[in-house]
């Protein structure tokens, strides 16, 4: 029960019992960590934001109303109570009432969609009974406007500010106080929004609204420009379901919006990366040089992420985190830094305020109980995120690496780009220090350890080139495993791929053994299990890995909505190289599994849903496709309707009189010439294709002159259409005969707009055949075709170029 609501206290007596709740304030309050300098002002400000429990205000109000972007606060009869304001101005409030929350979903069919999926709601329409927010921005000056605050403390608004902190690092990794003081000290305008609403029928949830998109990016991976996120944890999950991420209201208004690395404050040159391996078990310890270029003025804090997508599960992300243990610049300076548990990264603040193209050279010291030993093969040890081991600022910017590891002697340690170095350490008795230089940039880097052995061969190509190949394999004693099997692979997977798409670029390609039932493909290196069986399986999964060199190293995607520009672009490759390797059917196999993957049920916490996989969103919607109750969404249609979507591309731009494909191949190239060792996005792999695509024979034929409607279709849509063609065989008064007949279409809400050339196959006595397409256009379109000869059977689409539900072909 609140205590400052008994009405039988007499004044005398109140002032008493408010000092009491002051100091529960202080003790709810939270404790800081990982903070150094506190007699920085840097640091004291941080202090003060992350004291917002210690409330001093408070002030009675009636349907007061905050609208921060497309989001619309009302709250209704209640106390709003404020902590002392910070930096001039009042940074956070708890409110304590009846109040509702109301945010209708950008102008974007696909968002629509998604909420309705996780909603079942056209908008997200709340009421709640408690509310905390915390800002930078004027909200303070509208909730403090032409209002007298008294003296009020609360109990309960006490604990819902001393607990909301904590819960949020713990639930999302987001350091809320940083972000703040990031915002006041980097000056920036309009600054960073942030409620979370309780007591309603939707439970509890968040808005967030970031007009640099920082947040976004360093704690959802949401970086394709989005600014705005409503989302609610899910203890059941550990994890957060994403109700609806949206761009400014003028960014909609303007038809454009910046990419969120428009707002990265720094761009990371090289990393000189030292790496203690001495306990390799347990312990990471990384010594990490970063060449900095400031990409902004007044740059004073610069946040980093490191470790975020540790799960919450077992609080993992806390108790195995790599923490921060001191900061200095090239000088020598110390610098302060920030680091909260649970945190998702940490900030550093530096002594001047950077400008723009002013290049910072910082050194960070880390340590954490980051690294695992294989459940399955004792001895072989790997960073818990192969990708987050390492502090970087922003979205997958490209760096040049250098990488040293002491480790024990009796290991072997393997990582990206060119062993330059590997000698005994003059540091500590039997240790060895190896080096690892990648000077391209590249996004991603990762190591391993482990008694490997290496074993080489060369890739010889056409013109004469010799590739290095290495596998780090397991010794004999503790796994059989066929390296020149998978030597071999690897030979003709570089080797095919350098024909299809452009020459490799790197100085060497390397396998190495880590004992999972998944693959990684990072640039010269690519982390694979004992795949050394010959099945198609291992024929396509060995040619996916190898295909990231030119899908997500050479060509990287811009943003979480274009990944499929790399997995579905990898997973088509595979296909490609098992119909070389195979020469069965083989790749027809991986395309219907593909298929039908689509139409599985999703899976949730029960088991499994309704509905298919296919009908949850489209390719543009990334990672925000997999939710509690679409489990595998991402899997299936990134990787698998993202090859099938590549494939149908391959289709339209195929002769099909000659059925070469050249055409296809040569825009994959150009794709790789343009956007090589840089990223690129959807629309501009599209306009690529758009600039070659009337000149192929179906665009002349169609009368077809870019892909925006297919793009429209298979990409920004997630239906799944049906096919069928009905046909009869007429005489013609010319000695041949005509095909007449309908193509149909179904399972479309608009099947007049929704438009496909499909191929058909005709065979004649003799086993001889013909190739051809019909395109249909609404739901019924009629096909008269005049041919020499009487055909044996026609077939509509047998080979499966066109995504379809059903496809079937029936004589009358």
């Amino acid at each position: 029960m609140p205590l400052v609501a008994r009405p039988s206290i007499s004044r005398s007596k109140r002032a008493p019992l408010n000092r009491y709740i002051e100091v529960l304030c202080l003790m709810v309050a939270p404790a800081f960590s990982q903070v150094t300098q506190p007699t920085d002002p840097a640091v004291a400000l941080y202090q003060q934001l992350r004291n917002s429990s210690a409330i001093e205000k408070s002030v009675r109000v009636e349907n007061v109303v905050l609208q921060r972007d497309r989001v619309m606060m009302t709250l209704g009869t209640g106390t709003i109570y404020f902590p002392a304001p910070i930096a001039g101005k009042v940074r956070s409030a708890v409110f304590v009432g009846s109040g509702t929350f109301k945010a209708s979903p950008p102008p974007v069919g696909y968002e629509q969609d998604n909420l309705r999926r996780l909603l079942k709601a056209e908008d997200i329409s709340a009421d709640f009974k408690t509310a905390i927010f915390r800002f930078t921005d004027e909200t303070g000056d509208v909730l403090t406007q032409g209002l007298q605050l008294g003296t009020s403390p609360s109990e309960q608004a006490c604990r819902i500010a001393g607990e909301f902190e904590p819960r949020l690092l713990k639930e999302t990794g987001i350091n809320i106080s940083a972000r703040q003081l990031e915002a006041i000290l980097n000056r920036e305008t309009p600054g960073v929004f942030l409620g979370q609403f309780e007591g309603g029928k939707r439970g509890r949830f968040t808005y967030l609204f970031d007009s640099q998109s920082r947040t976004l990016v360093s704690n959802f991976g949401i970086n394709a420009g989005e600014k705005g996120i409503i989302f609610a944890y899910d203890e059941a999950m550990f994890s957060n379901d994403v109700w609806m991420a949206f761009y400014g209201k003028e960014d909609y208004e303007k038809g454009q919006v910046a990419y969120s690395d428009f707002y990265d404050l720094v761009e990371t040159t090289q990393y000189r990366l030292n790496l203690n391996l001495m306990e390799p078990k347990r312990i990471l310890g990384l010594i990490a040089n970063l060449d900095l270029i400031s990409k902004w003025n007044d740059v004073r804090i610069i946040p980093f992420s490191i470790g975020e997508d540790l799960p919450v599960f077992e609080d993992e992300r806390r108790k195995k985190q790599m923490h921060i243990l001191n900061a200095h610049l090239a000088d020598g300076t110390s610098l302060p830094f920030i680091q909260e548990p649970s945190e998702g990264g940490f900030s550093v603040v530096l002594p001047f305020s950077a400008t723009k193209g002013q290049k910072v050279q910082l050194t960070v010291e880390l340590k954490g109980d980051f690294m695992k030993e294989s459940d399955v093969m004792s001895g072989t040890y790997f960073p818990r995120s192969t990708e987050t081991w390492y502090p970087r600022h922003g979205y997958l910017g490209r760096s040049r690496f250098d990488i040293s590891m002491l480790h024990r002697k009796k290991d072997q340690v393997v990582s990206l780009g060119e062993m330059v170095k590997e000698a005994p350490s003059n540091q500590e008795k039997d240790a060895v220090l190896t080096q690892f230089s990648m000077q391209y940039p590249i996004a991603l880097a990762t190591f391993a350890v482990g008694p490997y052995e290496i074993h080489r061969e060369t890739a010889k190509e056409d013109n004469g080139t010799q590739l290095p190949l290495e596998f780090y394999s397991m010794p004999t004693y503790k796994a059989q495993i066929k390296e020149s099997f998978i030597l071999a692979e690897m030979n003709n997977c570089v080797r095919f791929f350098s024909k299809l798409y452009g020459e490799y670029p790197y100085p060497l390609f390397r396998g190495v053994y880590h004992p999972f039932d998944f693959g990684q493909g990072f640039a010269t290196t690519i982390m694979i299990p004992a795949t050394d069986q010959s099945t198609y399986s291992t024929y396509s999964f060995i040619a996916h890995e190898t295909s990231h060199q030119w899908w997500g190293d050479m060509v990287l995607w811009r943003s979480y909505r274009d990944q499929w520009l790399s997995e579905g672009f990898a997973e088509y490759s595979g296909m490609l190289y098992v119909q070389q390797r195979d020469k069965t059917s083989s790749e027809k196999e991986l395309i219907k599994r593909a298929r039908e993957s689509l139409k599985m049920p999703p899976r949730n916490l029960t088991g499994l849903g309704s509905g298919r996989l296919v009908d949850v969103g489209p390719l543009v919607m990334g990672h925000r496709l997999e939710s509690r109750e679409t489990r595998g969404a991402y899997s299936a249609l990134t990787y698998d309707k993202g090859a099938l979507v590549l494939r149908m591309m391959h289709f339209l731009f195929t002769d099909p009189q000659t059925g070469k494909g050249d055409a296809f191949l040569d825009l994959m190239t150009e794709f790789v010439r343009r956007y090589k060792d840089r990223t690129a996005t959807t629309e501009q792999f599209f306009a690529v294709a758009n600039d070659r695509v009337r000149e192929t024979p179906l665009s002349r034929k169609y009368g077809y002159k870019d892909l925006n409607w297919f793009y429209r279709q298979w990409v920004t849509q997630s239906y799944l259409p049906s096919y069928e063609f009905d046909y009869d065989v007429e005489n013609d008064s010319a000695g041949g005969v005509i095909i007449k007949g309908e193509l149909l279409q179904s399972n479309l809400p608009d099947e007049e707009n929704w438009f496909m050339p499909l191929p058909l196959v005709i065979h004649y006595s003799g086993g001889k055949l013909g190739y051809g397409t019909v395109a249909v256009q609404g739901k019924r379109t009629p096909i008269n075709i005049r041919l020499q000869q009487r055909p044996e059977k026609i077939e509509l689409d047998p080979d499966l170029w066109v995504l379809s539900d059903k496809t079937s072909t029936h004589k009358q």
